[in-house]
């Protein structure tokens, strides 16, 4: 293997996409079921050696306590208040206790390891009262141990000695655990990532060859587009030979019917012609000379040109330069058998792209160049718009996931200590969160509409309610941004038939649109009239406006105006086509006009006294 092969090799062995979707869930499984099984591990060890900790502490300050309790006894039984309290002070000290301290029955401190808190100078003669039960109370309350010692002073009284003790384990107390738990589970991972690239650059040529099949099966069966690198490995060449095999085969069965063809032109005077202009595609014969030998009506409409003056004549006057390079390239031979060039031409101020497939029908000393010529600007078109689309969406998606990202996170960081904060956090989650869903809705129309499965339901709509929902829907929004929100209703309002979800869905987009194009502090104005059995409901701003060219593009889908101030306005270009389709399935239309910076009006006539159509 030469040099050139190895570079491509590895070239296609840190790039191969399509061995990512082989290999690729089951990594992740393997991953995920790794970190689980380390994470359960570290969580069980950390809980087992925290339980540990704080049993350890909890009999450490019992027999302290005890110790302490002893003391005590002794020391005020001989009337030593002094000791008591310097066996206070010390206790706390050496042992990190909480709370040390000697009490009366009426609440006074005799005796506290922080000595300020002493409320008894002294100790009295005798006092009443007091638990002479001699049993000790412990209480817990999170992580917090208190003892509770009754000390019966002989000839005075019972006292009580509390002792208090922090029992709970620190961070520090399972940080071995954590930090070895981390490290199996960093090797573990570095020993998966590095096992991962030889075992995808092993499945790399079975996976290309599955990308391969998978195009067959959607109908893009170009076989030099269905070819894999011979540097992947002995798999890929048996592949490649294949392919080449089967474009053997493809290209003498095209052969045989053009022969086949041409001996039925002989026989039939016009048949082989009558066959090549009921063709779609642009077919041209081209022979070793360069010289066209036969061509259809298709190419010659597509060339621009009449089949007169291409009959016998160069096809380098009729066919782009790099077209006619390429047919040099076929007429030579060697791996130069067939060629698939795109060219893009302008004819009376209007853009067009043609595909050439050039195939070479014959060898030795008959050959001659079959040329299909394909008209691709719609399907430019089509995917032009996909990319546009993916990419609205993708912007579309990212600013309010981005917005629900940084409001969770400052509700979580400071809710608790600021409400206020995070009440506007919930609300900004809620407003987002309702931005994705009308997305995702208008997403699910367009959907119905390019599926044909829209169906509509026929039910008595009340307009007053709906249009009290409108109203309360957008006028938060319209007092976010100052703008006087007005509905101009008759007295009364009919009752329509229709699909009530699908018609507030229109209502929806053209206020949404007027509020959205409209500037702070403007005026949006929702009129409603009726006239010989149509509803006409009017949605009218005073916004940008839109430009006269313009006016008839905006219920294209993904159409957008081109105005610099659109551009900075979040929208997918569904609203108005959903809408549209929408009103006209129920029998009616929507008009527009506008003036650039004057405002415009958006109009929906609908009968309501007909059924929806």
């Amino acid at each position: 293997m030469s040099q050139s092969d190895h570079n491509e090799a590895r070239k296609y062995q840190r790039w191969l996409g399509p061995a990512e979707t082989l290999i690729g869930p089951i990594v992740v499984a393997v991953v995920v079921a790794v970190i689980a099984a380390l994470g359960v591990m570290g969580w069980w060890s950390v809980r087992a050696e925290r339980t540990a900790v704080v049993a350890a502490k909890t009999a450490h300050v019992v027999s302290t306590s005890q110790l302490i309790a002893d003391s005590v006894h002794s020391m005020l039984a001989s009337g030593d208040v002094s000791a008591v309290r310097r066996l206070m002070a010390g206790a706390g000290r050496q042992n990190g206790l909480q709370a040390c301290r000697v009490e009366l029955p009426d609440g006074s401190i005799l005796a506290d390891m922080e000595p300020a808190k002493n409320t008894t100078e002294a100790m009295p003669g005798t006092w009443p009262g007091g638990d002479a039960t001699g049993e000790v109370v412990q209480q817990f309350n999170d992580g917090e141990l208190t003892l509770i010692y009754p000390i019966d002073v002989p000839g005075r009284g019972i006292v009580t000695l509390r002792v208090g003790a922090s029992t709970g384990s620190s961070d520090q107390d399972a940080g071995m655990t954590t930090v070895v738990v981390v490290t199996v589970a960093g090797v573990t991972l570095i020993m998966i990532v590095l096992l991962y690239r030889p075992a995808k650059s092993r499945v790399a040529p079975y996976a290309l060859i599955r990308e391969a099949l998978l195009s067959v099966q959607r109908g893009e069966a170009d076989p030099e587009a269905l070819k894999v690198s011979d540097a992947l490995g002995p798999e890929a060449r048996v592949w490649n030979q294949l392919i080449d095999q089967q474009e053997q085969r493809d290209q003498q069965q095209l052969l045989d019917r053009a022969l086949e063809s041409a001996a039925s032109m002989k026989a039939g005077p016009g048949s082989f012609g009558m066959i090549g202009d009921a063709l779609w595609q642009g077919i041209v014969l081209i022979g070793e000379d360069l010289r066209i030998s036969y061509l259809n009506g298709a190419a010659a409409v597509l060339l621009k040109s009449s089949r007169d003056a291409m009959l016998n004549a160069d096809a380098a006057e009729f066919f782009d330069p790099d077209v006619v390079s390429k047919l040099r390239d076929v007429l030579q031979g060697g791996d130069h058998r067939r060629r698939t060039v795109e060219a893009d031409k302008t004819s009376q101020g209007r853009s067009e792209a043609l595909r050439y497939s050039i195939r070479l029908t014959g060898e030795n000393q008959s050959k001659t160049v079959l040329v299909v010529i394909e008209d691709i600007t719609q399907q430019r078109v089509a995917e032009q718009t996909r990319r546009n689309f993916v990419a609205q969406v993708a912007h579309e998606l990212r600013t309010p996931l981005t917005n629900i990202s940084l409001n969770v996170e400052a509700a979580v960081d400071d809710g608790e200590t600021d409400p206020e904060l995070r009440g506007r956090c919930l609300n900004v989650i809620n407003q987002e969160t309702q931005r994705l869903a009308q997305l995702v809705n208008d997403m699910l129309s367009v959907s119905e509409v390019e599926a044909g499965s829209m169906s509509l339901r026929h039910d008595d709509i009340r307009l007053d309610a709906v249009l009290a929902d409108l109203k309360a829907d957008f006028q938060k929004q319209a007092q976010e941004k100052q703008i006087k929100l007005i509905f101009d209703l008759p007295p009364k309002l009919p009752v329509i038939q229709g699909d009530r979800d699908k018609l507030v869905i229109s209502l929806h987009n053209l206020l949404g649109n007027a509020i959205k194009y409209s500037s702070p502090g403007g005026e949006v104005t929702v009129a409603i009239s009726t006239e010989d059995g149509t509803l006409s409901v009017a949605f009218k701003d005073k916004g940008i406006g839109i430009d006269k060219e313009e006016l008839d593009k905006v219920f294209d889908r993904f159409y957008r105006a081109k105005d610099s101030r659109v551009s900075q306005i979040t929208g997918t270009g569904l609203g108005l086509p959903i809408a549209r389709e929408i009103v006209r399935r129920h029998g009616g239309d929507i008009h527009a006009s506008s003036s650039l910076n004057q405002g415009s009006t958006f109009t929906i006539n609908l009968p309501y006294k007909a059924e929806a159509a």
